[in-house]
């Protein structure tokens, strides 16, 4: 047989076995043959999802993982990290499969792209959370704030935040001995810090933050975020010669406390400031609540007391001064709550008469004019002749001043340290025009007296004065509570030119004591 015989014999033995062994299953062994995979068997593929929404197919997590780390050199660069990885919300599930579409790593980052762009991938970093709390609202309602989600990459530049926001409601060195069991005993007077805590619940995740959110990167930032609410610049004020601390404050509707917050270089509402100086004129919102207890020990001066002695012969209006009376001095012990900085609640404990008051005593008229009116409106207003009543006892606290407070105005003053039940005081001679409740003032008295002036007083425990009654100086109309929109029992006192709420303007109260 020659050569060309032997080759066809061959070939035609090859293709008999190989239709022969095909018999049986002659399309799958012909693709393996052939290199093919068959359609009809199974693929070990990886499906994505954004959101829930199918993106595709691919071949190699590790492969689309390792594309967006090369892709987004500029993610890199700006955060100083060596990797990025994929959004959070893209699930890469492992399947077996018989789908033949397969997509490329590209085409995959192609479409996370186009569906939301680069600010999706995230990289190494921590999630922080200030839980919200609940509070009252003017209205009496319960309200819960909401949450607060920050992002920082290194967990210091957070916690070394919260530091600096703390001691600008705390003096940084009393903050650090309280810290440190450092803290100095009282000898006479002096405060030391009972505890110190945040009223928030803050959390903090390790994870991949999107880079799509703010991510605070220095203290300085985070910490004025933490402060006023927003990284934006705050106004600014360039002073003026005669300028007070009080005077810019009031004029921009800050108060003393909150121009010291954002000016840390001054420490006293009495510093002096300096022409072409520029203050900083920011609104203290704070992110979460610095809660500061104190014992506090205090000399206080124990203000004199007027006692009037009724003549039934005089006239209201009449009168005359027996005795001047002299000012007293007492150790007095506190508890204080200090919520950012602001007293909210203050608990007589103790108080020990160093220099014993004498009160001022003054014979006045009760005999009454005729009048035949019944209305409460043409009511004769008693005259009397100006001198002014405190309406609480002494010693007290003033808890928060006349003026502006967290953007809003304080349009009286608050009266703390009396104790629950102590008596409340008409100011000077006058007409109960209203006396009732509301949820903001709780129980309230508002007094007309003569010159169109009006006082209120606010948070009263009991009202034991109604519309229409005729009171003199120093007269109880109630006793001290914390009924109504109060975090601590106190007396609201204002005083109005004009009715309160109708037109009425408010002056501090301290013009006339």
């Amino acid at each position: 047989m020659d050569k060309k015989t032997t080759i066809l014999t061959v070939i035609a033995l090859m293709i008999t076995g190989i239709v022969v062994y095909l018999g049986s299953n002659p399309t799958t062994t012909y693709a393996k043959i052939l290199g093919i995979k068959n359609k009809n068997e199974p693929n070990q593929l990886y499906h994505v999802y954004l959101g829930g929404e199918s993106l595709g197919l691919i071949e190699s997590q590790e492969d689309l993982e390792n594309f967006i780390d090369e892709k987004q050199s500029e993610i890199k660069k700006k955060y100083q990290v060596n990797k990025v990885y994929v959004p959070n919300d893209l699930d890469i599930v492992q399947e077996i499969t018989y789908d033949q579409k397969i997509s490329t790593v590209d085409e995959i980052y192609q479409k996370i792209q186009e569906k939301r762009g680069s600010e999706s991938f995230t990289i190494d970093g921590y999630k922080i959370v200030i839980e919200g709390i609940e509070k009252e609202t003017e209205g009496g309602e319960a309200t819960t704030t909401p949450d607060i989600v920050l992002y920082v990459l290194d967990k210091e530049v957070f916690t070394n935040s919260v530091e600096k926001t703390i001691t600008s409601f705390i003096n940084e060195d009393s903050y650090h001995d309280f810290l440190n069991d450092t803290q100095a005993e009282i000898q006479e007077t002096g405060t030391i810090i009972e505890d110190l805590y945040i009223q928030n619940n803050i959390s903090i995740h390790k994870g991949r933050i999107p880079t799509g959110e703010k991510i605070y990167l220095t203290e300085d930032e985070l910490s004025r975020f933490l402060l006023f609410g927003t990284i934006e610049d705050q106004a600014t004020y360039i002073v003026q010669e005669g300028d007070t601390i009080e005077d810019i404050a009031f004029n921009n509707k800050l108060s003393p406390e909150e121009f010291l917050i954002a000016n840390t270089e001054y420490t006293s509402p009495n510093d002096l400031l300096y022409p072409g100086k520029e203050v900083v004129l920011g609104v203290i919102q704070p992110q979460f609540d610095t809660v500061e207890e104190t014992h506090v020990v205090s000399k206080k001066t124990v203000e004199i007391q007027t006692v009037y002695e009724d003549d039934p012969n005089q006239y209201i209006g009449y009168e005359k001064v027996k005795e001047e009376g002299s000012e007293g001095l007492s150790l007095v012990t506190e508890k204080h709550q200090i919520i950012n900085g602001e007293i909210t609640n203050v608990i007589p404990v103790s108080e020990e008469k160093i220099i014993p008051v004498v009160n001022k005593v003054v014979v006045r008229g009760t005999k009454k004019r005729q009048n035949t009116s019944s209305s409460i409106t043409n009511q004769e207003v008693p005259v009397g002749v100006g001198s002014w009543v405190w309406p609480t006892i002494a010693p007290y606290t003033i808890s928060s001043s006349f003026g502006w407070r967290w953007g809003k105005l304080h349009e009286g003053i608050d009266i703390s340290g009396i104790g629950r039940g102590s008596p409340i005081k008409a100011a000077n001679n006058g007409l109960v025009v209203q006396s009732g409740y509301t949820s903001t003032n709780g129980n309230y008295i508002v007094i007309a007296h003569s010159n169109g002036y009006y006082t209120m007083y606010a948070h009263m425990n009991s009202r034991i004065r109604k519309a229409g009654d005729v009171v003199m100086a120093g007269d109880q109309i109630g006793t001290a509570g914390d009924s109504g929109f109060a975090t601590g029992v106190h007396l609201h006192f204002a005083i109005y030119r004009g009715m309160p709420y109708r037109g009425g303007v408010a002056v501090s109260p301290f013009n006339f004591f």
